[in-house]
């Protein structure tokens, strides 16, 4: 647990103590009334959801998209549904799964949903902390998307993210370009490949499109090859761009392409022959919520027009319709998440391998 996670438990824990602790919603009736909704014809459903959430009247979000375009996103849902209050705070994934368990280890259910991506889910799935939410909403996802649905009904995707291999055109020409995941390792490319540090949702993709022990295989060659390793995708991309080093193979396209758009000039190629890692952000919705119809509300509605259109518009992967920049046969590896034994070996594997920070 960081620094600032430990702070805010202690802060929650001083709230309980000397504050007034809001009347639970109850141990696991959130998951009985979805269960109830579901059953419901689609009409009645949606009549239910839409005069429960003007009861309640707020919602308490926790967004993993950053600054703007949380607010723009957070916005159109309130332009749709006026009568629902949202207080919205944006953070990165693991920070806000350790947050939110925190919040619940001290008895504060503070948020009624938060957005993740999903390989960074295990840890509060494996405590128990999330309501089952069965919802007609997800029958709009595309059939390439399909696999993102959880069986449980324990998050609802309602985006989703690449990791894959660009490279700077000005230095590198497209016939000495990567084609595939271990080209990575060839001499040409030596100190000229970066990453982040190891982060769990790069490492469940390798370890489901290659299997353990190719994954590990990797580790070792690219250790041997010198990565550059640097915390930031959008830092890294820029620095890309502008010559620090030539190849990337750990980034979200969007911020190249952003740059592309920008500047036709701009010295940016994705690397489709090889697969892309592809995992879902997802709507997850607290089992202890103290607004269950406001949360099912935003939730099926990320899964609408309006939202997928922004996700769109913003060169995300809506879940919905058409992926605004990526190909339809491009080669997708979609993935959840992997155990937390698996999770702990390829850890270890990258930092014996490749190390932390550079």
């Amino acid at each position: 647990m960081t620094h600032v996670v430990r702070t805010i438990v202690l802060l929650i824990i001083g709230f309980v103590t000397v504050g007034s602790t809001r009347v639970a919603f109850g141990a696991d009736s959130s998951t009985e009334l979805y269960s109830k909704l579901a059953k419901l014809p689609a009409d009645q459903r949606t009549k239910q959801l839409e005069e429960g959430a003007r009861k309640e009247g707020s919602l308490n979000f926790v967004h993993t998209w950053r600054g703007k375009i949380a607010r723009d996103h957070v916005n159109l849902f309130q332009k749709r549904y006026p009568f629902v209050k949202v207080e919205m705070g944006d953070i990165g994934s693991q920070d806000a799964a350790e947050r939110f368990i925190a919040e619940e280890t001290a008895g504060r259910h503070l948020t009624d949903i938060l957005t993740l991506g999903v390989p960074d889910m295990a840890v509060i799935l494996k405590q128990n902390l999330v309501a089952s939410y069965p919802t007609p909403a997800t029958k709009k996802i595309l059939k390439q998307y399909q696999n993102f649905i959880e069986p449980q009904n324990r998050w609802t995707p309602w985006y989703w993210a690449e990791h894959g291999i660009s490279y700077n055109t000005d230095l590198v020409k497209p016939d000495k370009a990567p084609k595939a995941w271990f080209d990575l390792c060839k001499p040409d490319f030596k100190g000229q490949v970066s990453f982040d540090p190891p982060e769990t949702r790069f490492m469940a993709g390798l370890y489901v499109m290659m299997g353990e022990a190719k994954t590990k295989e990797w580790f070792k060659c690219m250790g041997q090859n010198q990565p550059i390793i640097q915390q930031g995708h959008t830092q890294r991309m820029e620095l890309m761009l502008t010559g620090d080093h030539a190849v990337q193979g750990d980034n979200y396209f969007y911020t190249g392409v952003e740059a592309k758009k920008k500047d036709p000039k701009a010295p940016f190629a994705m690397v489709l022959s090889a697969p892309v890692l592809s995992f879902a952000g997802a709507m997850v919705i607290n089992k202890n919520t103290q607004h269950p119809y406001a949360s099912a509300l935003f939730v099926d509605w990320t899964l609408g027009e309006d939202s997928q259109n922004l996700i769109n518009s913003i060169l995300r992967g809506p879940l919905t319709i058409k992926h605004p920049y990526l190909p339809e046969d491009v080669k997708l590896v979609t993935y959840n998440i992997v155990g937390d034994d698996v999770t702990k070996r390829l850890h270890e594997a990258w930092n014996q391998s490749i190390g932390r920070m550079k």
